[in-house]
Parts: C-alpha cells; structure tokens; sequence
C-alpha cells in the first residue's frame, strides 16, 4: 500500500472537525499514512488547541498540525497541503465522517487503472456523486447507522468505478505523479473555493487522464452541496456563479459534459441498488404469486383482498412483500410489485412466452428464468404461493433449489381439477351423475384428453413439496383430503376488520320481505337462480335486490320487484344491508366456496342467510345456525317457496337472528399475529438486493423483444429504410424543414 496524506483544512466549524478527527483516528492507520491538519486562522480560538490535543494524545501516530499566520483561504490553504506532501494525498474537508477500511478501498480504486487521475467515493452530500438521491442533500437512512449504511454500500456495489467528468472536493484523493504533472489548485482564479477540483479534474481530462467514482465507499458529508443555491448566502451564491462562469469560459466543452451529466444520470442503477437495498435493509423478504392484481384493490375477489390484508401487517412488521401477477391485459406480462413502509408500487413488468405454446403448462422456462431472477435479484426468504394460474409449477422447484421456505394458500379448488372451480355447465360437478371431464376440459381449455387423472398426480406432487399447505376452512380441508388422503393441511380461517353500523333504520313497508344477492354475480355465484327468481316471484311483498356487480345483462335493470344496487366498496355491504331493511341474504353459489367475505360481511348486519349445503358457506351456516340450509339440487322454485315460507315464519326468523348475539369474529388481528407468527419463525439470511442483476434480466428480455418485433416487422423496417435513402426523401425532408 502506498503512503498517503490525508489532508483537511479547517475554518471554524468545532464540533464537525473534531468529528472528522475523531473518525479518521478511528478508521485509518496513521502508523502509515499521515493526518495532515491545517488551521486556517480559525477566529474560533478553541480550534488549534483541539488540533494540538489529538495530535499529543496520539504520538503513535503520525498526525500533522500546520497552523497558518493569516487567513489564506480554502484553495490556497489545501495548495499548501499538497506542497507540503509528497505522496499521493487525500483532500477531506473538515465536516466529513470517514469509514472503515475507506482509505483501502479508495486507493484500491485509484490503481484499478494507471491512467486515473482522481477518486471521489460515495456520500450523502456531494453532487454527482450522491446517494441515494442523484445531485440532491440526502440525510442518512433512518434505519441505519452509519457504520451500518457504508457496509451495505460495499456489500451490494459492483467495483465498477465508473468514469466522471469531475470529482468532488469534500473527498478527492489525487495521485501524486498527476499533481507533478499537472500543478496544483488555481488559486489565483478560484481563491476562495468552490470550482477549484472541477477545474483540476477538466485539466486531468486535457493530459488523457479520467476521474472515477469509487462506488464501494461512503463517508459522510454534513456540509451544503457545492451547487445547491437555496441553502447558501447570498454572497456565497453568487461566488458559485461567478466561478462557474470562469469554469464555463476555461473549459466550456467539460462544463456541458459535466451538464449532460448530472442532467442524464449515468449513475441511475447505482442509486437505485442503494434506495432499493434502503428499503429492503434488515426486513424478511416474502414472494406471493397470486393469479390477480390491481392497484385499485377496493374492486377485486377475496384472494387478493385476504393477501392485502397479510401485505398492510407485513408493512407494520418490517416484512417486504413482493407480488408477482400476471397482466389481466396481457397475460404473457407479469407484474411485479413491492411493498414496504414506505414504498407500495409496480416496480417491474416482465414480458414471457408462458402460453404461447401447451393449453395446460406445468413449466416454461421464460417464466422459470424470471422466477430465478426475482429471487436471486432480490433474495427472496419466503415463497407464498397463493394461486398458480397463469403461473408454472416451477416457482416451487426454484424455492426449493435456493432452501427457501414455502407454503401455498388453496383459495379454490384449482390443484384438483384446472377447471377451478369444479362446476360442469352450471352446477358442481360432484352433483352430475353424467359429467363428462373431457368434454368440460375441451370447452375450457382446448385439450383432446382427460387430463385430470394426471392433473391431480402432477398437483399432489407440487403440493408436498411445500412446507406448509393452508386453506380457510375445514370444509376445504376435508374436500382436498378427499383427494389427496394423506396430505398435510393446516385450517387458517380468514381474519376480518369488525365494520361499525348504524341502527337498521325502520321499514317504510312492514309487509316487505327483502332479499338480496351479494358480490360478484356470475353464474358459478348463482346467477342463473337470481334470474329465474325475479322472473317467478309473483309475491307482491318478496323484494328481491343485487349488490355488486353482474355478468348477465338481464341483471342490469331494475323492475317492479328488483333493484340493481350496483357494486360496492370492501366494507359497505354491512350498511348497504341496514339501509335497505334486507332480511335474508341469499348465497347460492353452484360450487363448494372455500370462505366467503361476503358472508361474514352479511352476518355483520346481523342479516340471517339462506345457502345451499355445499361448501364452507353451508358449513357456517349450519355450524352458526344462522340461516337455512336447502339441499344443492333444489330448483328456484322450491327456493322461492322456502323464501316465503321464512318470510310468514316470524317465530323462527328471529330465533335465527338472536343467534347473532353468540357468534364470535375471526378479527383481522388474529390472522395477522398467525401469519406473522409463520413468517417471524422462519430464519432469514444475511443479504442484498442486486439491481444490477435485475436490470441486466430486464435488458435481455428488452433485447428478446425486439428481436421478435424484428421477426415480425423486419419487412417493413428495411423498407422504410430503403426509402429514406432515395434522393425524392432527402428533397421532401429539405422542404418540410425550410416550410417549419
């Protein structure tokens, strides 16, 4: 290693310096290199004595204190420190904090390449070369010391050293062959500070040397940013301009590079590594592959909704949740998205080739490889696989490669049969004694075979594969173990948030009987019964209402004894119920549901429900007796008949509805402690984000891209080509621009 002087000047500034001070004793081995500490007559009068204190407290180490005579300010005052060196030298301004190892790892970076001319590392304060914010004051992460911040910054950086038009004087180190080459400091031309090192840098530049980014160190810089006006005096911003305008005559072609720079930002992926590995610093990292996604959260299906609940806790809990979903627009893109305190946005799409080959994929290697790079890139603790449509069974192979701890949450019964849901025409399929698998399996998917046999052998495999294999109810749990018999399921019933309603309100008709339907109303939801009801209901008292959304545009309008409410938001249908004096909620799903909000949405009302006796609805509801029960095969004319069979039963009804009083809510919180719980037992590795392995998948699959575009439109772009070449294009495009 090559002795180094360490240089700082100082004016004022007492308990910066004596910080700097105290950092670089701590973090340099000055039996080797030299502290050199110029005081450049400080009015303060306690700053020489200081200066003289370290440099007696510690005569095993080789500390210099040169005190000026007169003020002889900041250029002159480091010139001297130069002149007084002959070895390679650090000029450090005096409210820095330096770190370990920096000197190492500067210089390592100084003889990286024989034709660098200055080092500038990392730092919160110095323009072109501040993190995590390009050309801004950052303050030190709040979730870091920083001893703890500079030793992230090492682990995640590449050592690329990238070239800059100029370093940066709060911490330049200068070889000390350029400084005989090139001279020292202008200080005629910029005496009192600010442009001096971008003027050295640009002459460095002129003799075929460059300036580098050391990007593996960080020391802290407290001081305002050399370009930053707002935060100086009047006369100090002023001096900034005048010097740039000097800089801009001397060196006009570096100043716009230097421009060009800062405007561009050729260091972008360095600070997102940094502001990504900011927000994931110290937190559990977890994968949820679901098979839907929106922004807008407020307006989807149960799954996405329960994971959002599981995501806000994470986000409380110092837990980083990544979400991998397909593109509802194009489902050969997937989104990734990320969640933390303070961060909650898409933060990547991936284009694949998943479907565009086989109708049922049990693995596709596009989709393998971007699996493989969101853990690598992002070292993924936990996989939480909560639907595999749209998605490959290869998720659990890549966890599994890596040890990564997994479990899989089953929102329906898509790992028994692909149809998801298991109705055949309109009905659950267990119910039809004529079912025909392959005939559903042609119409839905397009295969010429009964795959189903081998589905299940394929499902059953993947499945004990996880660690852990969770569903909702234990309804759920008995249909899959009817399957699947020795396979190991864990009950975890979804938590709710308890919503607070108003006293129902009284009726403006004691005579009505209102009905409703809730949710999403597609035929697997029992549409087809809600339809054949308004079309039979002849009972002048029966009113029958829709909240959500429907499929069947005869379910759009509303008529004498129906009214279409509409959708609603997550949390309203308690009220929405009150408000419009519903007395039964009916649930007529044609398939065993494995939960329902809506059910436990409605028994927030306390409204008594009616449901078939499949599935965990049924199961509640009889569990609870909070409702009637009606075998699955009734029609909608014996439905109707027991609807008014309850309305004339007024005894009964409220029996029902006083059952309400001893029902007991599985609270959102009890999830949440289960679910965190789970993830606090699981043991999470020593790690960094890699941004650079990211966007590196990202230009390939970029590159991927355009090479299918060309593919495609190869034709018509060297036809294009070749027309721009004629002379009859060169004259048009001479015309249209003398007409602008």
């Amino acid at each position: 290693m090559k002795k180094i002087d360490i240089i700082v000047p100082i004016y004022n500034a007492y308990e910066f310096t004596e910080e700097c001070i105290k950092s670089i004793i701590m973090n340099t081995d000055l039996k080797i290199h030299t502290l050199v500490l110029i005081n450049d007559k400080s009015p303060d009068e306690k700053i020489l004595p200081m200066l003289l204190k370290y440099k007696n407290e510690n005569k095993d180490k080789q500390i210099v204190v040169l005190d000026n005579e007169q003020n002889m300010g900041f250029v002159k005052t480091v010139n001297k420190g130069m002149q007084y060196s002959k070895n390679d030298v650090i000029l450090l301004n005096s409210d820095t904090e330096v770190t370990k190892k920096w000197i190492e790892k500067i210089q390592e970076c100084a003889y990286s390449n024989d034709y660098i001319a200055t080092v500038t590392p990392l730092t919160n304060n110095g323009t072109i070369a501040s993190v995590p914010n390009f050309g801004v004051d950052n303050e030190l992460p709040e979730n870091m010391t920083l001893e703890e911040y500079a030793e992230m910054i090492e682990k995640i950086s590449k050592n690329r050293y990238p070239e800059l038009t100029t370093g940066n004087g709060f911490c330049m180190y200068i070889k000390r062959s350029v400084i005989d080459e090139l001279g020292l400091f202008d200080d005629e031309t910029f005496g009192k500070g600010y442009g001096e090192e971008n003027d050295f840098c640009y002459r460095a530049l002129d003799h075929g040397y460059t300036n580098v980014l050391c990007d593996n160190t960080f020391i802290y810089h407290k001081g305002t940013q050399s370009f930053k006006k707002e935060n100086l005096t009047e006369s100090r911003a002023a001096l900034i301009e005048e010097h740039m305008n000097l800089l801009r005559k001397k060196h006009p072609i570096y100043v716009q590079k230097t421009d060009n720079f800062l405007a561009n930002n050729p260091l972008k992926d360095i600070h997102e590594n940094v502001n990504l590995n900011i927000l994931l610093y110290n937190k559990k990292r977890i994968l949820y592959l679901v098979n839907e996604w929106k922004e807008n959260m407020e307006m989807t299906g149960g799954t996405s909704l329960h994971i959002k609940d599981i995501i806000n806790s994470n986000m409380e809990n110092n837990i980083a949740s990544f979400v991998l979903a397909p593109d509802e627009n194009d489902l050969t893109r997937f989104k990734l998205y990320l969640y933390t305190d303070k961060y909650a946005k898409e933060i990547s799409n991936y284009k694949t080739d998943i479907h565009y080959y086989g109708q049922i994929t049990y693995t596709n290697n596009s989709y393998k490889d971007m699996l493989e790079n969101i853990f690598d890139s992002f070292e993924i603790d936990i996989l939480h696989v909560h639907h595999f449509l749209f998605q490959t069974f290869d998720a659990i192979d890549v966890a599994k490669e890596r040890n990564i701890y997994s479990t899989i949450t089953l929102h329906d019964l898509y790992m028994i049969c692909p149809s998801i849901n298991m109705v055949y025409k309109d009905k659950y399929c267990e119910y039809d004694d004529k079912k025909d698998c392959s005939k559903c399996l042609n119409i839905r998917y397009g295969v010429n075979s009964n795959i189903l046999n081998n589905w299940q052998k394929t499902c059953l495999n993947v499945l004990n594969k996880f660690d852990k294999v969770i569903v909702p109810s234990e309804n759920t749990k008995a249909l899959f173990n009817s399957v699947y018999k020795d396979l190991e399921i864990e009950v975890v019933e979804h938590g709710v948030t308890i919503i607070e309603t108003k006293t129902k309100t009284e009726k403006t008709n004691q005579k009505d009987f209102n009905i409703a339907f809730v949710g999403a109303m597609a035929i697997h939801k029992g549409s087809n019964i809600l339809k054949d009801l308004v079309r039979k209901n002849n009972t002048s008292n029966i009113k029958i209402h829709l909240f959500g959304k429907s499929e069947d545009k005869d379910l759009a309008k509303n008529k004498s004894n129906y009214i279409n409410h509409g959708q609603y938001k997550r949390g309203e249908l308690p009220q929405l119920l009150l408000d419009n004096n519903i007395d039964l909620v009916c649930m007529f799903a044609t398939w065993p549901e494995t939960y329902s909000y809506t059910l436990t949405e409605s028994y927030m009302a306390q409204v008594p429900v009616i449901t078939f006796d499949i599935g965990a609805v049924g199961d509640r509801v009889k569990k609870d007796n909070l409702g009637w029960i009606i075998d699955f095969d009734t029609n909608s004319s014996k439905i109707l008949e027991k609807i008014i069979e309850i309305s004339n039963n007024n005894e009964e009804y409220m029996n029902k509805k006083e059952n309400f009083k001893k029902y007991k809510f599985k609270t959102l919180q009890e999830m949440q402690e289960y679910y965190q719980n789970l993830y606090r037992n699981i043991e999470a590795r020593e790690k960094a984000a890699d941004i650079y392995l990211f966007m590196n998948y990202k230009t390939k699959t970029r590159e991927m891209e355009l090479d299918q575009y060309q593919v495609l439109y190869g034709h018509v772009i060297n036809k294009y080509e070749r027309m721009r070449n004629t002379k009859l294009w060169k004259i048009a495009k001479k015309i249209k621009t003398k007409l602008k």
